[in-house]
C-alpha cells in the first residue's frame, strides 16, 4: 500500500508543475489587459469561479450596470439580453477618434442650447429694460408738454432710453462676433463627427469584405477635416524672431602649447651587447671537428660510442669535482 505522506507530496508537485505555472500565467495576462478593454463586453476577463463571480456581482463596479464583469454561461447570456446596450469602448485608433467626435458634438450641441437658453433669458430682460425705458422717456415727455414740467426730465428720461438701446446693440453685436466663432468651431466639430463616423462605417465594411464608399456629404466632410488650414483651430502662425545683430568673436592667434616628454623617452639608455669576435683558435677547432666526423663513414663504427666518448673527455673535470667536494666534506667533519 503507497504511505500516505508519498501521496501528499506527488500530489504537491502536480499542484507546483501545472496548476500554479497556469495561475501565475493567468494573472499575468490580467495585468496586462489594459484598463479599456478590462470592462469591455468584447474583451471580458471570464473566470469560472462561483464564489468570485458572486463577489464581483456584490461589489460595485464602473461597467454598465447590467451585466456583472465575471458573469459566465447561461447567467451572462440571460442579464445580457435584458438589456442590449452593454459598454463595448473603442479599441482601435479609428474607433476612439469618432467616440471623441461624436462626444464633442453632443456636449457642443448641448453648450450651445444652455448658450441660446441664456441669451433669450438676457434678451427678454433687455426688452423688458427697453420697454420701461421707453414707457419711462414717454411719461416724462408727457409731464413736460401738459404740466409744464422741466425739461430737464425728459431730457434725463431720453439719455437713459438712449443709454438702454446702445448697450443692448453692443451686446447683440457682441453676441454675433460669438456666434461667427462658434459657428466655425461647430462646423470644424460637425464635420469631424460626420468624417471619423463615415471613416469608421467604411473601414468595418471593408474589413469584412464588402464594397463601401462614403457619401457626398461624408466625403466633403473629410476634405475639410484633412485640409491645412483648418479655421479656427488651426496651428497659430509661427512669429518670426527678431534678427539680431551678430557679434564678431576675434579669434586669437594660436599658439604652441608645451607638452610633456613621452615616458619612454625618461628610460635610461640600455648598454648594448655585442657578440665575441671569432678568432682563429675557433675556425680551427671547428676545422678539425668537421674533419674528424666527416671521415667517419657508415661502415665504420668507432670503437667507443659516442656517449662514452664525450664522458671520457668530461672525466677529468668530473674528477677534479670529486676531489673538491671530498676536501669539503673532510673539512666539515
Amino acid at each position: 500500500m503507497v504511505p500516505a505522506g508519498l501521496l501528499a507530496i506527488i500530489a504537491l508537485g502536480l499542484v507546483v508543475a501545472y496548476v500554479l505555472p497556469q495561475r501565475v500565467k493567468e494573472r499575468g495576462e490580467y495585468a496586462l489587459v489594459r484598463v479599456d478593454d478590462r470592462y469591455s463586453s468584447d474583451m471580458r476577463v471570464v473566470k469560472s469561479s462561483a464564489t468570485r463571480v458572486e463577489r464581483a456581482a456584490s461589489r460595485p463596479s464602473t461597467d454598465s450596470g447590467e451585466v456583472p464583469l465575471l458573469a459566465t454561461g447561461a447567467q451572462r447570456a440571460s442579464r445580457a439580453s435584458d438589456r442590449a446596450e452593454s459598454m463595448s469602448r473603442p479599441a482601435t485608433p479609428l474607433d476612439r477618434a469618432a467616440v471623441h467626435a461624436q462626444r464633442e458634438r453632443i456636449a457642443l450641441r448641448r453648450d450651445r442650447a444652455r448658450l441660446q437658453a441664456e441669451r433669450a433669458a438676457q434678451a427678454r430682460r433687455r426688452g423688458v429694460v427697453a420697454l420701461g425705458a421707453v414707457i419711462l422717456t414717454t411719461v416724462a415727455w408727457s409731464l413736460v408738454i401738459f404740466a409744464s414740467a422741466a425739461a430737464i426730465l425728459g431730457a434725463i428720461a431720453t439719455a437713459v432710453l438712449v443709454g438702454v438701446v446702445t448697450s443692448s446693440t453692443r451686446a447683440a453685436s457682441a453676441q454675433r462676433a460669438a456666434d461667427a466663432e462658434l459657428l466655425a468651431v461647430s462646423r470644424e466639430v460637425e464635420a469631424a463627427a460626420t468624417a471619423t463616423q463615415a471613416l469608421r462605417i467604411v473601414s468595418r465594411e471593408r474589413a469584412a469584405g464588402h464594397e463601401a464608399e462614403p457619401s457626398d456629404v461624408a466625403t466633403q466632410a473629410i476634405r475639410i477635416v484633412t485640409a491645412e488650414d483648418l479655421a479656427p483651430l488651426a496651428a497659430p502662425a509661427v512669429v518670426p524672431s527678431p534678427d539680431l545683430p551678430a557679434v564678431e568673436q576675434e579669434s586669437a592667434p594660436w599658439k604652441p602649447q608645451d607638452l610633456p616628454a613621452p615616458a619612454y623617452t625618461l628610460k635610461s639608455t640600455v648598454r648594448q651587447r655585442e657578440a665575441r669576435p671569432i678568432s682563429a683558435d675557433d675556425y680551427d677547432a671547428a676545422k678539425a671537428r668537421a674533419a674528424r666526423w666527416g671521415d667517419l663513414r657508415a661502415d665504420d663504427a668507432p670503437e667507443h660510442p659516442t656517449a662514452s666518448h664525450e664522458l671520457q673527455e668530461a672525466a677529468p673535470t668530473t674528477a677534479a669535482l670529486d676531489a673538491i667536494l671530498a676536501r669539503r666534506r673532510r673539512a666539515s667533519a
